[in-house]
């Protein structure tokens, strides 16, 4: 008898031993076939004898291909000999093989595989017109879902939220560590050992439970899902069977899938196993009036039931095919009902969209990213709508309305629909598209109406079945479209409900009060007039629902006539928004009742209403986008008002405000994102209009800048600051605003190079300007450069300077310079005012760090007067640079007062810098060498700029004079006769040594009021012996500080004795040095005695 193919494949796979047939059943599962095959599903593998595999194999490939197929597998296992042998086989098969071939057998599967995919790889939208279809491959965006059940606390917390603090509810929730799943793992092994077989998948109406399940299907069909899980996956809609109306078996349920032929049902379910059910919509499936669960009996495939509804019952009782699996979708409402047919294995829910979800969304939507970006970013700023962004359907609502604009203009430049609008869209769409057949829709909204209203005055989101039926709700009538339950569980487990967010609540509530006069009134009442925040929105929407075209898509379902006039609502408005006016805290408030008038689109009523406001201040909101654009609207319809103060603005609303800011007397902005031509647009508008007082430019990322600017119709004096700007950016500000604004007396340009270019553009700047600018400062790089010393002769010649400044920073490459002129002007003293306040904080600041015993600081009434005299400081310069700017500087401004500080003065130098100022007339009061490295050497010489009888400042603190150092001072101040005022020898290397010398410096007419001596070595015998001096010479020392002096006990009486002897003493510092508590207290105590009820006043 002549050999087959199957013979020839029996006999070798008979070979294979136990475990080489496992390897081989695994490779044939994952085979690479030709183009049109498709894999033998593992689930039938993986129970199949070497017959069943032969069959299977000719099954799907045919003898010729299923031999090829064979010989391949088993060469990826590695067992060559069987192969060859079966090569060689097949070679005298092909021999002889007969002339006539019997046709393949019909796949019927792949036929219904295919099937699948074409259905489902596209759907309609909900405006979709006949033959319009969109692929659900571009549509279909991820949606999280997860499998635990929130706790009430958790869904009230979600519900009550807005915003990213939803998404971040959503995405964190208190008890959902490890709760959320993929649709790939909804029927993994559960980590007891269960397998999976029943899933209920629920979630609110427009969440995406259809579009789940299609995914899956088509996931599935196209191999990338459930593959060697599930040979067939079979769908069926519950909309769709209640259409049927004939008595209907399961099989035939199945069988329609297949055209004809059809194949036998006992091949599709010959694995029970692996077929999956999924039943969508089981909240909208339809049991017949009369039917009876109790009595459904089980029964073969072939029997016919009553009805498809019978049929999916006895799926899920299990009376039929009770090893098949199923995927069931519903709503939440319904989920008590589904199982009391099905007991399920895992229970997940539909959440909805994350941020970056909702952002692919908008992205697929458009297929444009510049688009997408726009709407997405565009829709963000608005809390109430980006919120209920969570849900598909309100995602999808509101990309078609965004898209209609986009459609003929690139920007969003308005809102194109109120928040009102899009909402009774949702609530329209959830209608047409998920909502039952009502027996009245009218008599749903009132008593959804009256649920949501009650919820919203006691801030309730979470309702009983005992609330729901005192409003007439039963939830098998309809409210399922807009309402969800949730299990809490207790003692006992108890159904309780809540809408689908609080905004949905909400715009139920705004829409009983709208048809309700009565409560429309004690809603406006309790709102504003008691104060109670969290009926704003429902205002808002009630405001919205004035206007036509937002409550065009309900009128279908509501005929009563509206219960609050326009001319009502006018009224109250007005006296609301006076009400705000008159209270200036309540600023939150206006911004409210600005966005009902935005939602109202009522021209003639809202340019009504705005007549009693003059003043828009929101400096301290973060105003959103959509807030932002409620003001402008505002604007845009308003008379005048008297201020306008915005924070947080963005480019394109800032563009939008100028050609308003005429209406306003006196403004202060400030945005982000801000272009160079926007700056320029709104200086050049304001030098027309209006006279600016504030200019501050900050770089923040590329070529964008923080922008705040102020302005008045008062002639008031003007301040530029431009910071971290590229230096082309910054010299372009300069030459453009400088010329323009002549009030300018205040420019500072942080944090540029200050190149060359730089510092000749401003010299150009302010030649030809008229501003007389009482400060300035930047950044030099070369203060040598002719074109920065002329700036500063500009500057001097219109102002006499009171401060000039060259300094760097501590490591830093950059030389800053600044300069303020004297401050006898009115306008001058003006700009003082906030710095003094900020530099009083800093000194009160300064003494809580360096003096925690507070009660030595003796206060007192008196104010000393500030020096008008001319300082200049030069620290930390470059050594190439010092000696001829301090040169340059001593001789053109002559300042009284030269800090030198953070140089490297040797002592040739300083003999060098002294015999040049000793050279002139110039007579210095005081001097600062701080961190200088000067030694003894130097003292001569310093003491040589101080003329006779002249109270001067000296300050060496931080170099290593030493004891000889201050011996030497002391001699030479004494022998010019020059009486000290101030004197600071901190860490300075002094020991008990030098107290003598110190000493000698108070002289007769007692000038040294402010003695700093810490951080030094003078030890008990050293404060002993200045305490002792200062009492025999009857100092006026008014402030002495012995921080860190390796000061004990020993001295408490000393101390105590200076305390009690010198009255004019107001601060002493003993910070960190060896004192007992109870030395402490003791010297505190007499502190107090002395100086109670006084005050000290630094310099």
């Amino acid at each position: 008898m002549t050999e087959t193919y199957q013979d020839i494949l029996l006999m070798i796979l008979e070979e294979l031993v136990e475990e080489q047939r496992k390897k081989f059943k695994l490779k044939l599962g994952d085979a690479e076939l030709r183009k049109g095959y498709a894999n033998i599903p593992k689930g039938r593998l993986e129970k199949a004898d070497v017959t069943d595999m032969v069959d299977l194999l000719i099954r799907y490939y045919q003898e010729e291909y299923a031999v090829e197929v064979v010989i391949n597998v088993l060469d990826h296992i590695n067992d060559k000999d069987l192969a060859e042998r079966l090569r060689r086989k097949s070679a005298e098969v092909w021999k002889t093989r007969p002339v006539s071939v019997k046709p393949p057998d019909i796949d019927h599967r792949a036929n219904y595989v295919a099937s699948v995919k074409e259905k489902f790889r596209r759907v309609k939208d909900y405006n979709s017109r006949p033959g319009e279809w969109v692929s659900l491959e571009d549509r279909y965006t991820k949606l999280f879902i997860v499998k635990k059940h929130r706790q009430a606390e958790d869904k009230e917390h979600e519900l009550l939220s807005r915003g990213k603090r939803h998404m971040e509810i959503m995405r964190k929730p208190s008890n959902f560590a490890d709760s959320h799943v993929n649709v790939e793992d909804l029927f993994d092994t559960l980590s007891d050992g269960t397998i999976t077989r029943k899933v209920i998948l629920q979630g609110i109406a427009g969440i995406g439970k259809t579009a789940t399940v299609s995914k899956i299907m088509y996931d599935w069909s196209s191999g990338r899902l459930y593959q060697g899980r599930f040979d067939y996956i079979f769908h069926w809609s519950c909309r769709e069977l209640n259409q049927r109306t004939e008595n209907l078996s399961l099989a035939q349920l199945i069988l329609q899938n297949w055209g004809h032929p059809k194949p036998e049902i006992g091949e599709i379910l010959s694995c029970p196993d692996k077929v999956l059910f999924v039943i969508d919509g089981f909240d909208e499936l339809r049991f017949p009036e009369d039917y009876d669960k109790s009595k459904s009996l089980s029964c073969d495939l072939n029997t016919p039931h009553s009805t498809a509804a019978a049929v999916v019952e006895s799926l899920l009782s299990s009376k039929s095919l009770s090893e098949a699996c199923l995927l069931v979708t519903t709503r939440p409402l319904a989920v008590g009902m589904l199982e009391t047919h099905m007991q399920s294995d895992l229970w997940a829910e539909i959440v909805g969209f994350l941020e970056e979800d909702r952002k692919e969304f908008f992205k697929k939507f458009f297929k444009d990213e510049e688009k997408a970006a726009s709407a997405y970013s565009y829709i963000q700023e608005n809390d109430v709508v980006f919120t209920m962004c969570f849900i598909p359907l309100i995602c999808w609502i509101v990309c078609t309305t965004l898209s209609l604009q986009l459609r003929h203009s690139e920007v969003l430049n308005q809102k194109v629909s109120t928040t009102t609008e899009i909402f009774t869209y949702f609530v329209d769409s959830l209608l047409q598209s998920h909502g039952r057949a009502q027996t009245s829709t009218q008599d749903l909204f009132h008593n959804l109406g009256s649920l949501a209203y009650a919820g919203v005055r006691d801030q309730k989101v979470l309702f009983d079945e005992s609330m729901l039926k005192k409003c007439n709700l039963e939830v098998s009538k309809g409210p399922s479209t807009f309402l969800t339950e949730l299990l809490q569980a207790d003692i006992f487990v108890e159904t309780i409900y809540s809408f689908v967010h609080l905004t949905v609540q909400e715009l139920f509530a705004a829409l009983f009060t709208f048809w309700n006069k009565e409560k429309a009134s004690e809603l406006l009442k309790e709102a504003f007039v008691e104060n109670k925040s969290h009926l704003i929105l429902t205002v808002r929407f009630l405001f919205g629902l004035n206007n036509d075209k937002s409550l065009k898509p309900l009128k279908r379902y509501y005929e009563t006539c509206m219960g609050i006039s326009k001319d009502e609502l006018l009224k109250w408005t007005k006296k609301a928004l006076l009400i705000c006016q008159e209270q200036g805290e309540q600023n939150h408030l206006l911004l409210e009742l600005l966005h009902c008038l935005f939602e109202i689109q009522d021209e003639e009523f809202v340019i009504s209403a705005l007549e009693e406001i003059k003043e828009v201040v929101f400096l301290e909101n973060n105003l959103g986008q959509d807030d932002q654009q409620v003001i402008l609207y505002s604007l845009q319809h308003a008379k005048e008002f008297s201020q306008l103060k915005l924070a947080s603005l963005k480019e394109r609303d800032m563009i939008k405000l100028v050609p308003l800011l005429g209406k306003c007397k006196q403004i202060h902005l400030n945005a982000s994102g801000i272009s160079l031509s926007t700056v320029y647009k709104v200086c050049a508008y304001l030098s027309q209009k209006l006279r600016m007082t504030r200019l501050h430019v900050e770089h923040e990322e590329e070529d964008e800048m923080y922008f705040t600017v102020e302005a008045s119709c008062e002639r008031d004096p003007c301040t530029i600051t431009l910071d971290n700007l590229p230096e082309d950016t910054a010299i372009a500000i300069c030459d453009h605003v400088i010329s323009a604004h002549p009030g300018i007396v205040a420019l500072d340009v942080n944090r540029i190079q200050g190149s060359e270019e730089f510092v000749k553009s401003l010299k150009n700047s302010l030649l030809d300007s008229d501003c007389r600018l009482e400060s300035v400062g930047f950044n030099i790089e070369n203060p040598r450069l002719q074109a920065f010393q002329d700036i500063c002769q500009h500057l001097a010649t219109h102002r006499s300077p009171r401060k000039f400044l060259l300094f760097r920073r501590y490591e830093e490459d950059e030389i800053h310079f600044g300069y303020e002129a004297k401050d006898e002007e009115k306008s001058g003293k003006r700009l003082q005012k906030k710095k003094k306040n900020e530099k009083r904080k800093g000194k009160n600041e300064a003494q809580k760090k360096c003096f925690p015993w507070p009660c030595l600081i003796r206060k007192t009434g008196e104010k000393k007067q500030k020096k008008k005299d001319c300082i200049a400081v030069l620290t930390c310069l470059p050594e190439e640079y010092f000696l001829e700017l301090t040169m340059w500087v001593t001789s053109t401004f002559t300042p009284l007062a030269l800090c030198l500080d953070e140089n490297s003065i040797n002592d040739e130098l300083m003999k060098t810098i002294c015999e040049n100022l000793n050279s002139t007339d110039y007579q210095l009061q005081s001097l600062s060498l701080r961190s200088c490295s000067i030694t003894q050497e130097s003292m001569a010489n310093i003491c040589s700029l101080f003329l006779c009888n002249t109270a001067v400042s000296l300050d060496l603190q931080s170099n290593s004079v030493g004891d000889e150092g201050v011996k030497l001072l002391a001699v030479c101040l004494k022998s010019k006769g020059c009486c000290l005022e101030k004197l600071s020898l901190s860490s300075a290397a002094l020991t008990e040594d030098c107290v003598p010398a110190i000493t000698s410096l108070f002289s007769r007419k007692n000038t040294l009021i402010w003695l700093d001596l810490s951080f030094n070595h003078l030890g008990d015998g050293g404060v002993k012996a200045l305490c002792s001096a200062l009492k025999d010479k009857e100092s006026h020392l008014e402030k002495l500080i012995l921080e860190h002096n390796g000061i004990t006990n020993n001295c408490e009486q000393e101390l105590i004795q200076l305390i009690e002897n010198t009255l004019s003493l107001k601060y002493l510092c003993l910070d960190d040095n060896e004192f007992t508590s109870t030395s402490k207290a003791h010297i505190c105590g007499v502190w107090n005695k002395y100086h109670d009820e006084e005050e000290v006043e630094e310099d």
